[in-house]
């Protein structure tokens, strides 16, 4: 009989280390800042890459109401490298050539904004809209963030990038 409470004990003791070393490793799960391998239920994040322009038909004729001059263009490149406005720095980088420090986490290479012949063959007003619109999942849209103002002035700072 005292055998029997004795390894009666020794079994709750040993059910309640192993519960508590559960718990302390759900804890310290729930505080801790690694990122742990997704739910292999979860839905499957989308693919954007693909994604591309969904402009007006006459976004092209779309005509630019600010002049550019010095403090348009100086005003645009506020806005394009304001984190919270424009943030265009983060993929297009300060030339507009693409930021390679951040092109491991894009899920594609940015457009090269200061290729003369890219930035030639489209109106301002396809620049405007396509800083306004973005591409869902790729590029955020400007509207959201910018003013109408605002983005025609970050047109007339992105045309300087192109050489």
């Amino acid at each position: 009989m005292r055998n029997s409470v004795f390894a009666l004990l020794l079994l709750v003791a040993v059910a309640v280390l192993v519960s508590a070393a559960a718990f302390a490793s759900v804890n310290q799960n729930a505080n801790s800042s690694t990122t742990t391998k997704p739910n292999q239920n979860s839905a499957p994040t989308p693919d954007f890459s693909k994604n591309t322009w969904e402009l007006p038909d006459d976004a092209d004729k779309t005509k630019n109401p600010i002049a550019t001059s010095d403090e348009s263009v100086a005003k645009g490149k506020e806005l394009f490298l304001d984190r919270t406005k424009g943030n265009c720095i983060f993929c297009h980088g300060e030339t507009g050539s693409g930021n390679q420090e951040n092109l491991p986490r894009l899920r594609r290479k940015p457009a090269d904004i200061s290729n003369k012949e890219r930035m030639a063959s489209m109106t301002d007003g396809e620049v405007f809209w396509k800083i306004t619109k973005g591409i869902t999942g790729i590029m955020p849209a400007g509207e959201k963030r910018m003013t109408e103002e605002e983005r025609w002035h970050v047109v007339n700072y992105v045309r300087t990038l192109a050489k």
